[in-house]
């Protein structure tokens, strides 16, 4: 059996010393290798080449720590070679040379007495699987089991008892006031699920006591950390490879989102009026944000998996990524009381129900999932969530609401009011003008992430994960034609000129940013080479609409047996970004709706890969060539000869770099500076 798989021999350690009973080795070469492959990742993200600098790196003394059942080590590596990327140049003090610390762990495997449960794809867990390969023939060989943690009863077969051991969290007692509370708040909502699923006070949260280390892995712990890049809040987990029993759960929270959270908030509120420096609304918000994303990610290190349907059954889940359901009230005020939950959801109960229940009997586990599914719960995970092309018409990140297209228009009508208050309102006293352009990037791309969901209707499917021999299956439908060209038509409406112009009042207000001020990845990109540049803004939200409208997957949907079709999809879009022009006279937006659509389909015309795509985009290409000669006479000769220079390129195939336009800023995730 030994010799049927490949092995793979990490390290060759020399012998320092041999006894008769123990043979000592020196760890220090080993813990001082790029375990991470740290100069891999950097190549790939081209940040720079670079190489493991032996002579610079060493292990720590002080860190090494040792536990009962954990020993802990690490080492400051560095790497040298060339930076050629801003974000290394960003955080290293001397790119050239870049140290970091490197964490090796050894964790010894628990006890025996758990028992695995079985994986199911709707019962919304992550999971670890192996390869029996002495399965019967007529037996899958691959192997799968839920990440969940031991959970005893004391009095086993009682409907409610109380546990042998909680599961414990430790929330970072570095972590300041109000932060903390609203930290520890959020992660006990869980102990709610665990009552539904008969244990009583199973699920604590506690502050990590003077005496305790968050590294031990006796201690399931929320750390609060600071970090000068943005990125992602982490629900991790160390597991038993073979049974997929979680030992270890590590929440690390980083400390700017929720500064972003407030500038949300900030923009859309504009309370800063005279003196008034009440930032009471803002806290609150970004606080019961931050009680929702610890509940989310401690739910990760209980086992659980994204669940991006869940605002089809009213946030059903804290596992969806909640975009702020901030409302207009009778007054035509924007409210944000109920901007995020303040509890778990029913998908939530049912999920730990599914994994940590008594009986865990293929009858009982089946009656969980046919519960969830008899109860309209919908469950849609990452794969079929992401914008760029999934096929899900349900799985929406940011996004609220049962239907993505009314939801839109919600939004855009929120958008609007935002806008006319913004202004001077929207910063507090001394801080520069130049400061409101931050404050109105994610005001002015409050509609992009509804945008994203309504683009997944259009060639869109519903579907669900189901198994052979369940009571309940609902199955495979494509999104109705009408409903598809309803999408295009919302998402063309959010690039008309009324809702691409940055108003008057804001253009006047923002100047280029004030000395010792300086521009970020999160302001909008600018090619004025100072300010606010409003063809620039309005170029990344085209683009951003069209690169969904066109991405090559969901070309490829609706080119297939009884959907629209690409040519008939390629005029129907361009008729309704045309038809949300500003009248007869049309404007210098509307030229650019119409240049950035052509650009578009010239490269889906050069695809040679994909000679669908090529041939439809040259038919819609050659037909507008026809128009564009009348209409250069009636409106803007010189834009429409340059299309007619693009199209000519295409047509004789002759090389053409066509123009990239300008990105919006980065976005998700929401809450990152």
């Amino acid at each position: 059996m030994t010799d049927a798989f490949a092995s793979s021999i990490l390290y060759s350690f020399a012998i320092e010393k041999d006894t008769n009973d123990e043979v000592y080795i020196d760890l220090a070469p080993f813990l001082t290798e790029d375990q991470m492959g740290a100069v891999q990742q950097l190549k790939e993200m081209k940040q720079g080449g670079y190489k493991l600098d032996k002579s610079r790196s060493v292990v720590v003394p002080e860190s090494l720590l040792a536990f009962p059942f954990n020993v802990e080590f690490e080492s400051w590596l560095t790497l040298a070679g060339e930076a050629t990327g801003e974000f290394i140049k960003s955080v290293a003090p001397t790119p050239e040379l870049i140290s970091y610390r490197q964490h090796t762990s050894f964790v010894a495997l628990p006890a025996e007495g758990y028992e695995p449960r079985e994986y199911h794809p709707f019962s919304g867990y992550f999971h670890m699987a192996y390869y029996d390969y002495a399965s019967p023939i007529h037996v899958p060989i691959e192997k799968k089991w839920l990440l969940r943690h031991r959970l005893d009863k004391k009095n086993p077969g009682q409907g409610n008892s109380e546990v042998r051991k909680p599961i414990i969290y430790y929330v970072d007692p570095g972590c300041p006031e109000p932060i903390k509370s609203a930290l520890m708040e959020g992660a006990s909502w869980w102990n709610e699920a665990f009552e539904y699923a008969g244990y009583v006070n199973a699920f604590q949260v506690k502050e990590l006591p003077a005496d305790a280390h968050p590294l031990d892995v006796r201690y399931n712990t929320i750390q609060w950390v600071h970090r000068s890049t943005r990125g992602w809040s982490y629900g991790s987990t160390i597991s038993d490879p073979r049974t997929g029993e979680i030992i270890k759960g590590h929440v690390t929270l980083g400390s700017l989102r929720v500064r972003q959270d407030f500038m949300i908030a900030q923009g859309l509120l504009s309370l800063y009026r005279g003196n008034n420096k009440d930032h009471g609304p803002m806290t609150l918000l970004a606080l019961a944000r931050l009680r929702q994303l610890s509940a989310h990610e401690v739910g990760h290190t209980l086992g659980l998996a994204h669940n991006f349907a869940a605002s089809i059954n009213e946030r059903a889940s804290v596992m969806d990524y909640p975009h702020p359901n901030v409302l207009l009230n009778k007054e035509g005020d924007i409210s944000i009381d109920s901007a995020y939950d303040s509890g778990i959801g029913i998908w939530d109960k049912q999920t730990i129900l599914y994994g940590y229940a008594e009986d865990g009997s293929d009858e009982n586990l089946k009656s969980i999932i046919a519960t969830s599914k008899k109860s309209g719960l919908k469950y849609l995970s990452d794969p079929d969530a992401r914008p760029d092309g999934s096929a899900s018409a349900e799985g929406h990140l940011w996004d609220n609401g049962r239907d993505p297209l009314t939801e839109l228009d919600r939004i855009l009508q929120l958008r609007k009011v935002a806008l006319v208050n913004f202004g001077e309102n929207s910063i507090p006293e001394g801080t520069p003008f130049s400061e409101l352009e931050k404050v109105l990037v994610p005001v002015y791309h409050m509609q992009r992430y509804q945008v994203e969901a309504v683009s997944k209707l259009i060639g869109g499917m519903f579907y669900e994960y189901g198994v052979k021999g369940e009571e309940v299956f609902t199955p495979t439908s494509i999104v109705e034609l009408t409903r598809q060209k309803q999408a295009v038509a919302a998402i063309a409406l959010t690039l008309s000129d009324n809702h691409l112009r940055i108003p008057d009042h804001i253009l006047r207000l923002v100047p280029p940013s004030a000395y010792g001020f300086n521009r970020s990845q999160e302001s909008m990109k600018a090619e004025t080479g100072y300010g606010l540049d409003q063809i620039a803004a309005a170029t990344a939200t085209i683009d951003h609409a069209l690169s969904l409208l066109l991405h090559e997957q969901r070309l490829a949907r609706i080119n297939n047996p009884g959907q629209m079709g690409l040519k008939a999809y390629f005029n129907y879009l361009f008729d309704q970004l045309k038809a949300n022009s500003s009248g007869r006279n049309e404007t210098d937006l509307d030229f650019l709706r119409e240049r950035r659509f052509v650009i578009r389909m010239a490269q889906l015309a050069y695809n040679q890969k994909k000679p669908e795509y090529a041939m439809a985009a040259l038919h819609f290409l050659m037909n507008f060539e026809q128009k564009a000669a009348l209409n250069s006479l009636l409106v803007n000769e010189s834009h429409y000869n340059y299309l007619k220079f693009i199209i000519q390129k295409v047509r004789d195939n002759e090389p053409l770099d066509l123009p990239v336009p300008v990105s919006l800023p980065p976005g998700a995730p929401i809450g990152c500076e």
